[in-house]
């Protein structure tokens, strides 16, 4: 007999596979981490990055889908979901105050790319908020994008060991060619590997994003376990060769998250396993750990530490001129100050409305995916909730130490992570139950999707 279905619940097709949320998904995470962030569509600008006009076109293609459809998607309420609408709305808000307000010539253009680059990363969650349909095809969107970070990882590694950055090779018609003048960073004299990334620091917080994932997999994985390990070993390498402080901060956050559901033993494992990190750095790349510990007994005499306190003055008078609805999203030139602090960025340019509005998102993301623990029947599935929390924290964390918006990798990494935790419990519950999960049918496929929603 088969399983009983909720009320409302549109029940799976018996389909071949076809295109489907957690497909599209992946053609994301490839243009994401795939093609360098320096690489644009000219016209578009800021808001040229291949990754940023597939996520419109997600945000479009779930507006669409929703408006056709005429029957209930699940039962339950969305806080993700939710939330995301509700602060992309008050930023549609900002937008509007900020365009109707005396504003600079050249603050124009970064205010509408700004709200270009709002429109998908919100697609991007709301797809998968929405769009995956079971805990399957949930956990290969995860496994794909823990694989896509762990050759980002092995390419930094060959550019640290090399001392070539690869990517300035690269040519792709239509696109700008904006690799071509970049050149590996330096600190102390040591090579700063970045990957696909245009900075150091937004490879760091992309790989201590997903890190917490990768640990899951690499202990938990049903298979192919010994793979995953060898992704966490280079992800490890790769965040401490960055000599990033945001990274090792964020990579600090997220597992410590991710440790505190842990037992002793599993503890003791990890601290065995960051040793021999530790070693391995100190074996192969001599200079490596004293420049990462002078990154923090060094502060007070640290450049970049003196902007980041400066900058609370010079926030201060921005903040001062339009507290509730900020001065625009992505107006905040350079040419004012560079904050390093996606936080403050965003109470500039969004007010206490932004601000706050970002701050519920997170809030939710976390909420939900530590409400799916308990609801995950499976170990692995435990443990890759509590994963997605602790990559929503550190993502969170990096947002204090490193503007997450101005980089496409970093903040549609974030907000890839924040769909993928809000759709844990529903998954979770439906997969409880016996349920379709939702009426982005992975079996119906894409386009019969579509049709079935006009029908």
């Amino acid at each position: 007999m088969p399983a009983p279905r909720a009320p409302g619940l549109r029940p799976s097709a018996s389909a071949a596979p076809g295109l489907d949320a957690t497909s599209v998904l992946t053609v994301y995470v490839v243009l994401l981490l795939a093609i360098p962030s320096a690489m644009r569509l000219a016209p578009l600008g800021s808001a040229g990055a291949p990754s940023t006009v597939m996520a419109i076109g997600a945000l479009f293609w779930w507006v669409w889908f929703h408006l056709h459809r005429n029957w209930r998607l699940f039962d339950g309420f969305q806080p993700v979901k939710m939330a995301i609408l509700a602060w992309l709305i008050s930023m549609f808000v900002v937008y509007a105050h900020a365009m109707s307000s005396p504003m600079s010539g050249d603050e124009i253009s970064p205010a509408d790319n700004g709200m270009l680059k709002l429109v998908g990363l919100s697609g991007i969650a709301l797809i998968a908020n929405d769009g995956i349909v079971s805990l399957e095809r949930h956990r290969t969107v995860i496994r794909r994008l823990v694989i896509g970070v762990g050759l980002v990882a092995i390419l930094g590694l060959l550019q640290y060991s090399t001392k070539q950055l690869f990517i300035d090779r690269i040519q792709i018609p239509g696109l700008t060619s904006g690799a071509s003048g970049l050149t590996l960073a330096e600190r102390s004299g040591l090579t700063r590997p970045s990957g696909t990334s245009t900075h150091p620091i937004e490879y760091g917080v992309v790989l201590t994003m997903v890190l917490p994932l990768c640990v899951a997999y690499a202990m938990h994985a049903p298979r192919r376990r010994w793979l995953y390990r060898v992704v966490l070993g280079a992800v490890a390498l790769a965040v401490v060769l960055s000599i990033s402080r945001s990274a090792l901060l964020c990579a600090a956050v997220g597992l410590i998250v991710l440790g505190s559901s842990w037992s002793a033993a599993a503890r003791l494992k990890a601290l065995a396993f960051a040793g021999a990190t530790a070693v391995v750095v100190y074996l192969s790349s001599p200079g490596v750990l004293g420049t990462l510990t002078n990154l923090f007994t060094g502060a007070s005499d640290d450049p970049s530490i003196a902007s980041r306190t400066g900058s609370f003055d010079v926030a201060g008078q921005f903040i001062s001129r339009s507290p509730w609805l900020g001065r625009g999203f992505g107006t905040f030139l350079p040419k004012y100050w560079i904050l390093d602090n996606g936080y403050l960025g965003l109470l500039i340019e969004g007010g206490v409305l932004g601000f706050g509005g970002l701050l519920i998102v997170i809030g939710s993301a976390i909420w939900v995916a530590r409400q799916a623990r308990k609801a995950a029947r499976s170990d692995f599935d435990r443990e890759l909730s509590q994963a997605l929390v602790a990559s929503v924290a550190a993502g969170a964390c990096g947002l204090a130490f490193f503007d997450t918006f101005a980089f496409p990798q970093s903040a549609g990494t974030f907000f890839l992570l924040i769909g993928l935790a809000g759709a844990s419990l529903r998954l979770q519950l439906a997969d409880r139950s016996g349920t379709s999960a939702t009426s982005f049918d992975d079996q119906a496929g894409f386009l019969p999707g579509i049709k079935a929603a006009r029908r």
